[in-house]
C-alpha cells in the first residue's frame, strides 16, 4: 500500500441482526468491539480508513447510530452503508442516510458518507441517487453494472444522471 498514490483501508463487518446470528454467531456487542478494533488497527496503517456495516439496509437504524459512532471515534474517515442484498427502496435508503447523517454523535456531519448498492431488484442505481440526494458523496460503482449476484451500481448511469439532472443532486 505504501507505494499506491492514495492510501485508504476499507473494513467491514455485518451490521444486520439476521448477519450477526446466522452469519457470524455474534452479538450486537461483539461486533461493536471488533469493529472498532478494525479501524483502529487500520488507522495504524493509514489516515483514510472507511468502514462498512454490511447488509445496512436491513440493519436496525439505531445500532447503525451507534457502530457508527464507535467507529469514527476509532478512526473511520468514511462510512459506506451498503445495500448488500440489494433490499431496499430509494425513499428508504435516502431515508437512512439523512438520518444516521443527522443522528450519528461523534463525526456524522464530518465523515464522507458512501452508497454501496446491490441491483437484485433493479434499484441499485435509483437507491444510489437517492443516497446522494440525502448527504451521501461516494458512490460505489462497477461498469456496466457487473458484480456479484445481480451486479451493483452502473457507473455510466449514476454519471448520466449527474450530469444531465444536476439541479438533483447537491
Amino acid at each position: 500500500m505504501k507505494h499506491a498514490p492514495l492510501h485508504r483501508i476499507h473494513t467491514f463487518l455485518a451490521s444486520s441482526d439476521i448477519h450477526l446470528e446466522h452469519k457470524l454467531g455474534i452479538s450486537r456487542q461483539e461486533c461493536l468491539e471488533t469493529s472498532s478494533k478494525m479501524v483502529a488497527f487500520a488507522k495504524t496503517l493509514a489516515d483514510d480508513i472507511e468502514f462498512s456495516p454490511e447488509d445496512a439496509g436491513r440493519s436496525d437504524p439505531e445500532f447503525l447510530i451507534e457502530l457508527c459512532a464507535a467507529v469514527i471515534e476509532a478512526g473511520a474517515t468514511t462510512i459506506n452503508l451498503p445495500d448488500t442484498v440489494g433490499y431496499t427502496l430509494p425513499s428508504e435508503y435516502a431515508n437512512l442516510f439523512a438520518y444516521l447523517i443527522e443522528k450519528t454523535p461523534t463525526g456524522g456531519r464530518d465523515v464522507v458518507w458512501s452508497t454501496h448498492c446491490h441491483n437484485d431488484l433493479g434499484l441499485a442505481t435509483a437507491n444510489s441517487l437517492a443516497a446522494v440526494q440525502s448527504g451521501a458523496r461516494q458512490v460505489e460503482v462497477t461498469l456496466n453494472s457487473l458484480g456479484e449476484r445481480a451486479g451493483n451500481t452502473s457507473l455510466e448511469e449514476v454519471v448520466m444522471a449527474l450530469r444531465t439532472r444536476p439541479q438533483h443532486f447537491p
